[in-house]
């Protein structure tokens, strides 16, 4: 009972950082709109960085997510980024448990933590994010070293099912040059987390 509380809190920490990310580039998008010049884009970083389990902390900047100024980062279409970002996360377990050297997790654990996440909701649409659990797992085996954290699959679904996300202006150039600095950030920040609350088990 008391291993499977410990999964289940593995796997929430994974769920919140991917939602306070989600939110992280929806309020560098909305500061890139009128804010831009009354809030600097570094206290969004700090904010988010500073506890990435904490997705409502972007609300201490005084601003709200308000549907008419975000426009599509507002619609359910977009709330696939935040599945596919859960997805991002959670096929990197295997590698997360190979830095926890003190942990006693098997391979099965990990498993199961990815079940749980997956039952959160993943999204892969056409395959936009090329690694899996299992072709991380594998690297993991053989000993393979872990791909960068990076863009290409944000990119690829802004230019690929983004409608004015993918107009190229200053308001979205700004945004996905924010994306490039947060998300490995963000993956840093998770392994961490993650790395010492595996080697507590």
């Amino acid at each position: 009972m008391a291993e499977n509380e410990a999964l289940r809190r593995i796997a929430a920490m994974v769920d919140l950082a991917s939602e306070s990310l989600f939110n992280a580039v929806r309020y560098c998008y909305l500061i890139a709109d009128n804010d831009f010049y009354n809030i600097n884009v570094k206290d969004i970083f700090r904010i988010g960085l500073s506890d990435i389990t904490n997705p409502d902390c972007f609300k201490n900047l005084g601003l709200s997510l308000d549907e008419t100024r975000i426009g599509e980062m507002g619609t359910e279409h977009y709330r696939e980024i935040l599945s596919i970002l859960r997805y991002c996360f959670a096929i990197r377990l295997p590698f997360i448990r190979k830095y926890a050297e003190n942990s006693t997790l098997k391979e099965g654990h990990i498993k199961h933590i990815y079940d749980i996440l997956e039952n959160y909701g993943f999204l892969n649409p056409d395959g936009i994010v090329e690694d899996s659990f299992k072709s991380m797992a594998w690297m993991v085996r053989t000993k393979k070293t872990e791909p960068a954290f990076d863009t290409e699959w944000f990119r690829r679904w802004i230019y690929t099912y983004g409608h004015e996300l993918a107009a190229i202006n200053n308001r979205n150039m700004f945004v996905l040059g924010c994306v490039e600095a947060l998300f490995p950030l963000y993956y840093a920040s998770l392994q961490e987390l993650l790395i010492n609350e595996m080697n507590r088990l």
